[in-house]
């Protein structure tokens, strides 16, 4: 029997949606289209810093300046580097066919009400910088927390589109599906192993991608679940069949310039037989239980997840601090 062998990259395309997770459009023009980006502290800081975008942190200050008097709630560099994260999200639309992401400021996890001002926020920025833009296509990423997903909750009234991400467990993939989050980051390792060389994360949370779109499906629950935080191309066959994979350039270009056996690739997918997800799930209702939810996303992994998710939220908020820092340099210029 015939046994072709397949590029990596248009073989996961062909069961996956496909997402640049990287706000580094040099990089992006490489691959042509995508459906959508994602991005967070780290690219908003990475991109800002580089001397290529210096005219992009220039007029994200000069913005900052003329419009500090209509949002008073904010510093003047943390309104900068939102201006920042719009003008670097409207670069992007051209090779993005769906939705922008972006990541609403960490150190406002664990309040409900700062994650709501900072989300309609970032649509007011949208429709001053460019007041063209369909802001339906924008979606606030939300750190997991039960403030955050509670969130989410009240600005899903508000018509603004939420994706749960530093997801560790299905008791925040439950609660992200019963608040309406448009979709999920399953994070498959711990945010530290991706910045830290010298940490191994050994356990990667594989399954827990399986299990939350298992369960999305099985209580007819629209959420999406987007994999992300994966280490390598390996890893990335294993989640084809997920709804989406946020991927990297690095691994972006190594998918597209590999070809492997057909049959060997199709049988490392965690997606169809070889999955181990119970047939049905069974979880409680969240959403008006905070006491439940507190005390079983605490136990969760004998207690790992809750240091996951704070290990995610303190890394991301470092790198909001060095973006604002780059914003208070210019200033005494």
């Amino acid at each position: 029997m015939e046994n072709p062998r397949v590029n990596l990259l248009e073989y996961v395309q062909s069961r996956t949606q496909v997402d640049y997770d990287s706000f580094d459009i040099e990089a992006a023009r490489e691959f042509g289209r995508y459906v959508d980006c994602t991005s967070n502290q780290f690219e908003y800081y990475t991109e800002l810093a580089k001397n290529n975008r210096k005219e992009v942190l220039d007029r994200a200050v000069k913005f900052s300046e003329r419009n500090r008097h209509k949002f008073p709630s904010v510093s003047f560099s943390e309104l900068a580097v939102e201006a920042g994260i719009v003008y670097l999200a409207m670069e992007m639309r051209p090779l993005i066919d769906g939705d922008i992401h972006v990541m609403a400021n960490p150190r406002y996890a664990f309040s409900k009400q700062r994650v709501v001002e900072n989300a309609k926020r970032l649509h007011q920025l949208c429709k001053i910088i460019d007041s063209s833009f369909d802001t339906s296509r924008l979606v606030t990423k939300v750190a997991a927390t039960w403030e955050g997903l509670q969130a989410c909750r009240e600005l899903k009234y508000s018509g603004i589109k939420t994706l749960a991400t530093a997801v560790f467990t299905m008791e925040q993939a439950v609660l992200a599906g019963e608040v309406g989050c448009t979709s999920i980051s399953p994070f498959v390792h711990e945010l530290k192993a991706l910045f830290d060389q010298r940490y191994q994360d050994n356990d990667p949370l594989l399954e827990l991608c399986t299990q939350a779109q298992q369960w999305y499906r099985q209580e007819s629950i629209p959420t999406m679940v987007k994999a992300c935080a994966t280490m390598g191309v390996e890893e990335l066959l294993q989640l084809a069949g997920v709804d989406a994979l946020t991927i990297i350039p690095g691994d972006l270009k190594e998918l597209r310039s590999t070809y492997r056996l057909e049959n060997e690739v199709k049988t490392l997918s965690l997606f169809g037989h070889t999955s181990t997800v119970p047939e049905k799930l069974s979880y409680p209702c969240y959403i008006d239980d905070e006491a439940r939810y507190r005390v079983e996303f605490d136990a969760a992994e004998d207690g790992k997840a809750q240091l996951k998710l704070g290990q995610a939220i303190t890394i991301f908020s470092d790198f909001q601090v060095k973006a604002e820092n780059l914003v208070k340099a210019v200033e005494k210029i």
